[in-house]
């Protein structure tokens, strides 16, 4: 865990306790007690007026509550009271401030919602179709500090990789839906199957769905939890009388390997995502064209501020924490410092391609 992590943490667990008693505060409460606090937790300089704008009336006569500037980065912020609903003009509000101001990056917030909005997206639409990315500080344990922390990291600022960081908290946010749909869907099917051939576990029943073709394995351990590992289908074969052939593909893991940097990955079928594993080492270079390279240093700049990754030496650099990705290329690129066909250099097991598992794609598009 990055030390902006554990400060926001510990401000949002206080923040939560100090509302549990308290009536819904308005804007001036909302503006001292929350937001300043998390963006302080965060590691701005809110007593930096360069830093932290506040209330500043630009040369189009526009103004929103801050203009946080930092490194190559800025964006709009509006804040509202916690005892009103965000209305369509509070987003025109804080757009148009952010237009004026020539970044494409708004938040606004009433301190519980937090709306990321950007000018790019829905060009043509309304101001609220700008938005992005929602944050809720009612979110179940530590996901709204974890995904604050991703987004209002300072280092991300500096070299203007907000939106690599919001496509990084839709991805988190995305797989915890999939996995609350899935203990919502499923927790009953593994319930009435342990009833039905009266299995002593929750575990071996979980088992038995994935051999009955009922969940996938990957669904199995979203229930079980990623670090646990199910009976194996030999000690079921003995508990029930009428399991079947399991036609399911589980997380497969590859390899990568390339002058002395050795990485892995799990690639997940079911939803089509690829996971770098903390541990992968990667070459210490760019080589790359222009706009790939400089995304990549964007990125490396990004994960080093938030502890993801570590220098090792003038050769290699090492993963500290497990990073997802949306696809097999962009994280051989990552490994390798240039661009490369993640289907071909990625390898399981028994060294067949990643190219061996990639979906077909549908005759109707």
């Amino acid at each position: 865990m990055s030390a902006v992590q554990m400060r926001v943490r510990e401000a949002v667990q206080a923040v939560q306790v100090w509302l549990a008693h308290t009536p819904a505060p308005g804007e001036a409460v909302v503006r001292q007690a929350i937001v300043l606090r998390l963006l302080h937790a965060a590691g701005f300089d809110i007593w930096n007026p360069a830093e932290v704008v506040p209330e500043e009336t630009n040369s189009s006569g526009n103004r929103s509550d801050f203009l946080i500037r930092l490194g190559t980065g800025k964006f709009a912020l509006e804040l509202k009271g916690m005892n009103v609903a965000l209305s369509p003009r509070d987003y025109q509000q804080v757009v148009t401030y952010a237009a004026s101001e020539g970044t494409p990056w708004a938040v606004l917030t009433n301190g519980r919602v937090w709306v990321i909005l950007d000018r790019t997206h829905n060009p043509g639409g309304t101001f609220q179709e700008h938005e992005v990315l929602k944050l809720e500080l009612g979110q179940e344990g530590d996901t709204f500090a974890d995904d604050f922390a991703a987004l209002f990291d300072p280092a991300v600022w500096k070299v203007d990789a907000f939106a690599q960081a919001v496509g990084n908290v839709r991805a988190r946010q995305e797989r915890r839906l999939n996995e609350a749909r899935i203990r919502r869907q499923k927790t009953a099917v593994i319930e009435d199957i342990q009833e039905q051939f009266q299995i002593p576990s929750f575990d071996l029943a979980a088992q038995a769905a994935v051999e009955m073709n009922r969940m996938t394995e990957a669904e199995r351990d979203v229930l079980l939890g990623h670090s646990r590992h199910a009976t194996s289908p030999t000690t079921l074969t003995a508990t029930l009388t009428d399991s079947t052939t399991e036609v399911f593909q589980a997380p497969i893991r590859f390899h990568y390997r390339v002058k002395g940097a050795h990485a892995t990955a799990l690639y997940d079928p079911s939803q089509g995502t690829w996971t770098l594993m903390a541990g992968s080492t990667a070459l210490n270079r760019v080589c790359s064209d222009p706009a790939q390279a400089r995304a990549l240093k964007k990125r490396r700049e990004v994960q080093k501020a938030s502890g993801q990754l570590e220098e090792v030496d003038a050769t290699y650099l090492r993963f500290l924490s497990d990073v997802p990705y949306t696809s097999p290329s962009v994280p051989a690129l990552d490994i390798s410092g240039g661009p490369k066909n993640g289907w071909d250099v990625w390898r399981d097991d028994e060294g067949r391609p990643a190219q061996f598992y990639r979906p077909t794609p549908s005759p109707c598009g």
